[in-house]
């Protein structure tokens, strides 16, 4: 199935002359068409087999196979204990929370939001198809500060509450807070909600304020989507550090994380918070 691969990179090349020759009109107009052959595919990527059914996603898997996220599913599976408990912002196509499930393992469970009701069907297939379906609960809700319903807007590659691209189609979905659909025990916790972790995080107060919090978070910080949902890296920062974690980005280059005083020059990144005393600067 790796054709579809090559033959993508290859697409995208002639695109990019064709575009660069003023001809980006035809190319919109052809991409609909030259996307047909890749409707369906399923590859495996780090032991993980992920099928999805257009361009978008498969420019996903490549970027899996070329190594984004490596740093973050190791750290993450080196965080959940056996027999633990992950409540998951953002599941996608389901490679972090496949990771997430066979860490776990048998006896313990991953509760995964995924508001994108186009990508139910792949996410509850993948998970079948690597064996962890029986411990992942998929909740078709968003995670939020408040509960109630709000526009989500849907694309092919990135979907969002944040209204940040022409050709998103809004849609109508429940957001709710963590707290009330996973009161905890929670080991692990890991956001990926595209401009709203810093609402979603809020939304996980009485559990980060309990007596047993989550021993590690990992959440996106992507400052522009952020800064569009009214919030910023900042602010995130500080509602983590107040909750008592440490801070760290994770450096996906060195394979390693990083203290917040050396800068990333990457648009986004995903950060690695332990609960516990110390000092993210050090």
């Amino acid at each position: 199935m790796h054709w579809k691969l090559a033959t993508l990179n290859a697409l995208e090349r002639a695109a990019g002359l064709a575009r660069r020759a003023g001809l980006g009109a035809v190319v919109d107009r052809l991409a609909p068409v030259m996307g047909r052959p890749f409707e369906r595919f399923s590859l495996e990527v780090d032991g993980v087999r992920l099928g999805g059914t257009t361009l978008a996603q498969l420019h996903y898997v490549r970027e899996l196979l070329e190594g984004r996220d490596r740093t973050l599913v190791r750290l993450l599976a080196e965080a959940v204990p056996e027999g633990g408990t992950v409540l998951e912002g953002g599941a996608y196509l389901g490679f972090v929370t496949i990771h997430a499930a066979r860490a776990a393992g048998p006896h313990g469970r991953v509760v995964a939001f995924e508001p994108n009701a186009e990508v139910h069907g792949l996410l509850r297939e993948n998970l079948a198809a690597n064996g962890v379906a029986d411990c992942v609960s998929v909740v078709p809700k968003a995670l939020g500060e408040t509960s109630g319903t709000a526009r989500f807007y849907v694309r092919e590659d990135t979907s969002s509450l944040v209204d940040v691209a022409r050709d998103a189609r809004p849609v109508e979905i429940d957001v709710v807070r963590g707290d009330d659909e996973v009161p905890g025990p929670v080991d692990v916790v890991k956001l990926d909600v595209e401009g709203s972790e810093a609402a979603a995080l809020r939304g996980l107060d009485r559990l980060l304020a309990s007596p047993a919090p989550p021993s590690v978070i990992f959440v996106e910080c992507f400052p522009r989507l952020l800064e569009s949902a009214g919030s910023s890296g900042e602010e995130l920062m500080s509602l983590l550090e107040s909750s008592g974690y440490r801070v760290e980005w994770i450096d996906e280059t060195a394979g390693a994380t990083a203290p917040l005083s050396r800068p990333w020059s990457e648009d986004y990144v995903n950060l690695r918070c332990e609960y516990g005393p110390g000092d993210a600067d050090l």
